[in-house]
């Protein structure tokens, strides 16, 4: 872990600015931390594809915060449970915790280094009421006694796979968002139902999350909808992006 580098506060505020997404001036410090640890160790383990810091804020981190606007939208409750499956890096998760703090969040991360990772993360920066899983997917579920109000699934495994591993781990009313490179299906297999929908751009890319429910009404009596923008293209799918749908 011997290459560092020092982000500079300016230029972050103004590059945060420029994802279009809404990044809270309270964030920027953590942020910066978090995006410095990260080139630190990336060095020596290869965490993401990026290695500026400059590249992993527009490629990677933007998509946190376009998230966190996401769920506030969603019929959630106040203080929901939510798991982030296969969190590597903590991406989304690190960055989405600085803006939305709503509830617990456990990363689940079965690979050791990146766990240890994103342990020394929260350590250096104490996000609220977040936690980290080292450990598979299963043995964690084995291990929650109540199913999730929301789990977030960026890259873990094929969309029809996540269906199946995660509808008896979450609650009737609650929501699967996934990060994606594609529109949602027009057809999903029953009892799931699109719940919400949202395109943005980021990197020169289009990019959607879905949120799905195993419930025919989500709408907790509010009748609000999550309405879609405009993005411009698809990119590949990989280690540092959101899987293809």
């Amino acid at each position: 872990m011997q290459e560092q580098q020092t982000v500079d506060r300016k230029e972050l505020a103004r590059l945060a600015a420029a994802t279009g997404a809404d990044v809270p001036s309270a964030a920027l410090e953590p942020l910066a931390v978090y995006l410095e640890m990260l080139c630190r160790w990336n060095a020596a383990m290869n965490l993401v594809g990026a290695r500026s810091w400059q590249d992993i804020l527009a490629r990677l981190v933007a998509d946190s915060f376009h998230l966190a606007s996401f769920l506030e939208e969603l019929p959630l409750p106040e203080e929901p449970l939510s798991w982030d499956l296969g969190s590597g890096a903590g991406l989304p998760g690190i960055p989405l915790r600085m803006a939305w703090t709503r509830g617990g969040y456990y990363m689940v991360e079965v690979r050791e280094k990146r766990a240890l990772f994103l342990s020394s993360v929260l350590a250096r920066l104490q996000l609220s009421a977040t936690h980290v899983f080292r450990g598979s997917v299963e043995h964690f579920f084995q291990g929650q006694y109540y199913q999730a109000d929301c789990i977030v699934s960026r890259a873990f495994m094929p969309w029809p796979e996540l269906l199946e591993l995660t509808l008896p781990r979450l609650r009737p009313e609650g929501v699967l968002v996934i990060l994606a490179l594609t529109p949602a299906p027009e057809r999903l297999p029953a009892p799931w139902r699109l719940a919400g929908v949202r395109s943005y751009a980021a990197a020169g890319s289009g990019r959607w999350f879905w949120a799905l429910s195993p419930s025919g009404d989500i709408s907790g009596g509010t009748g609000k909808a999550v309405e879609p923008v405009l993005a411009e293209r698809t990119e590949r799918a990989g280690e540092d992006g959101p899987c293809l749908g």
